[in-house]
């Protein structure tokens, strides 16, 4: 018995041995062939660990196997084979598309791999099955600075007849922070984790169709079925994983730019991106490499209420007493005015429970009771709305504008982002203008080229007011300008006032206060200005303004503009300006200038 038992244990170290040298055997061959390849040089690889300049933008730990592997693309490479091989740190299951990838391009790899079952990721999968890809563009909310440029995320459908129970990839800041002025700070210095997350569609559209009040356009992509899988796949490997969040440039838009360069080997799209990343233009690179093979619009149900407000209803008298104090359809209205009043009613009634005006029960209580009576009117509703301007064909969103006046001086001013007052709002959120860091050098006659203002950041919101949405239109400026006798202050301009009108013309009235700052004299004003927008004409956008300020140092200005900006094409705009300003003595300038955007 004895003997039979020695027999086995040295069968058995045999055995044991054999398998060493033979594995050891495959190790060796697989290291060599990837050091002679130099497999870690590869772009893909590179691409797989989210590596640009030397270093990957990932700065969680448990994306990489080696503790080196964010700065070192070949220990990455090789610890990754050696823990496949071990059956270690679970890469199997945590990185499946490395682990496709390392099988495609390194012969004999897959007979050494510790094979184990994954069920996480078999889950995941099946509960995806992806078989569209759709770029989804809410448009820009400018009373929250987390989202004055707009969001991009994508949508995964196993059936594009049925989007609204597909689901999406999100990426986003992880924060509560309430404060919209320290959400931006933070956001720009980085201080948030960005995570991707996977969530219902409809609970997306919900958020920004209904609660934020945003419009939606759907980009459908033309990927293959490889190329989404290889998308899902490396999804899942970025689960759990974080990186620096910057409202700038790495941001929402940047990181899912990432997901596409992963699915399409041959897209080469963040580099692009360097200082900024606009959402808007991250979606017009995508038209380069003809990714978009059809287009959607989804309106808010904002969009939809002001439709019937200003398009349908024809007799507006009842309107504000039906809806604010239930009183009923007055009977003298047309069966047209009934219905558009009810469908009014049933929306704003949702808008109201958005905003938490409702407990659920009373909510329930008004809606079941509006259907019911909507009910008893046979006509179906048919709100044809008007699709807007395609943000895919807007201007891009850096500028340069070179200009010449009445008094002989020349002007040259540079911007990276975004739309003012004078550009053509096609595409962009009419009313709303965002400007950082506007650079403008003037050249007068026998004076030398002079910094004559620079913008760090300038907001306007000009949202119109109608009988029901009544919000405050505000601005703020801050920079530095040369400002009375040409001296150099620091400015700040706060204002708040009421725009009234509709999207393509609309008047507005604002208070505000010019506040210029230097060691030795601060000057601050109180004062009124009022203007008028038409965006009516079809390539032209007018505009007039007349500003009054009173200042603390006992003088007053007032100021007359009037402005006409004609669209040349999608990137060049002629501007032609009037300027009268009795700043220093009464004078009229006339301004023609020239703006290419890029």
């Amino acid at each position: 018995m004895l003997n039979i038992c020695n027999f086995f244990i040295r069968k058995l170290k045999y055995l044991l041995l054999y398998f060493l040298c033979f594995n050891f055997s495959y190790s060796s061959e697989i290291l060599d062939y990837v050091e002679n390849t130099k497999l870690y040089e590869n772009t893909y690889w590179a691409k797989l660990l989210h590596f640009r300049d030397g270093i990957s933008e990932i700065d969680s730990d448990n994306f990489f196997i080696s503790k080196d592997g964010k700065k070192d693309l070949k220990k990455e490479l090789f610890e990754t084979i050696q823990s496949l091989q071990n059956g270690q740190n679970n890469v199997l299951c945590r990185f499946p598309l490395r682990v496709e990838w390392l099988k495609q391009n390194i012969p004999s790899l897959e007979k050494t791999i510790v094979n184990y079952s994954c069920e996480e990721l078999d889950k995941y999968i099946s509960i995806l099955d992806a078989k569209y890809v759709t770029m989804v563009f809410p448009t820009a909310h400018i009373n929250s600075p987390a989202s004055m440029y707009g969001h991009t995320f994508l949508r995964l459908s196993s059936n594009n007849q049925t989007p609204l129970i597909s689901n999406a990839i999100n990426y986003a800041a992880v924060t509560n922070e309430t404060n919209g002025f320290l959400f931006a700070y933070k956001g720009l210095f980085g201080h948030y984790e960005g995570r991707y997350s996977i969530l219902p569609y409809y609970e997306k559209i919900k958020e920004y169709n209904n609660l934020e009040q945003r419009d939606i356009w759907e980009y459908d992509l033309d990927l293959n079925q490889e190329e989404i899988n290889r998308l899902v796949l490396h999804t899942f490997e970025l689960k759990d994983s974080y990186s620096d969040y910057f409202f700038f440039k790495e941001n929402c838009s940047y990181n899912i730019l990432w997901l596409l360069e992963i699915a399409r080997p041959s897209l080469d799209l963040v580099s692009n991106f360097d200082f900024k990343t606009v959402p808007l233009d991250s979606i017009k690179i995508l038209q380069n490499y003809d990714l978009i093979k059809n287009t959607n619009f989804r309106y808010s149900s904002m969009g939809k209420m002001k439709h019937i407000l200003n398009e349908k209803i024809e007799n507006k008298e009842y309107l504000k007493e039906f809806v604010n104090e239930d009183e009923p359809l007055n009977e003298s209205l047309s069966t047209k005015d009934k219905i558009s009043y009810l469908d009014f009613k049933i929306s704003y009634l949702q808008y109201q429970r958005a905003n938490n005006k409702y407990e659920k029960n009373e909510y329930l209580k008004k809606y079941l009771q509006l259907l019911k009576q909507r009910s008893s009117f046979k006509e179906v509703s048919n709100y044809e709305i008007e699709t807007p301007f395609d943000p895919l064909y807007s201007h891009d969103s850096a500028r340069i504008s070179f200009f010449y006046d009445s008094n002989e001086s020349f002007e040259l001013s540079a911007k990276p982002v975004y739309n003012d007052i004078y550009d053509i709002s096609d595409g962009y959120l009419q009313g709303a203008f965002i400007d950082f860091f506007e650079l403008n050098l003037k050249k007068q006659k026998d004076k030398d080229l002079k910094l004559d203002r620079f913008t760090l950041l300038k907001i306007k919101s000009l949202a119109p007011r109608d009988m029901f949405f009544k919000p405050i239109s505000w601005g703020i400026d801050l920079g530095y300008e040369h400002f009375k006798e040409e001296n150099d202050y620091l400015k700040i301009k706060p204002e708040i006032g009421l725009s009234f009108g509709q999207n393509k013309e609309y008047i507005y009235t604002m208070l505000s206060s010019n506040i210029y700052y230097k060691a030795n004299e601060q000057l601050a004003s109180i004062g009124t200005n009022i203007g008028f927008v038409t965006n009516r004409f079809k390539n032209f956008k007018i505009g007039l303004n007349y500003s009054y300020d009173k200042y603390n140092k006992n003088f007053e200005n007032k100021q007359f503009e009037g402005f006409i900006t004609y669209k040349l094409n999608r990137n060049a705009s002629l501007n032609l300006r009037y300027l009268n300003d009795n700043l220093y003595e009464k004078q009229d300038i006339l301004k023609v200038g020239v703006s290419y955007y890029f």
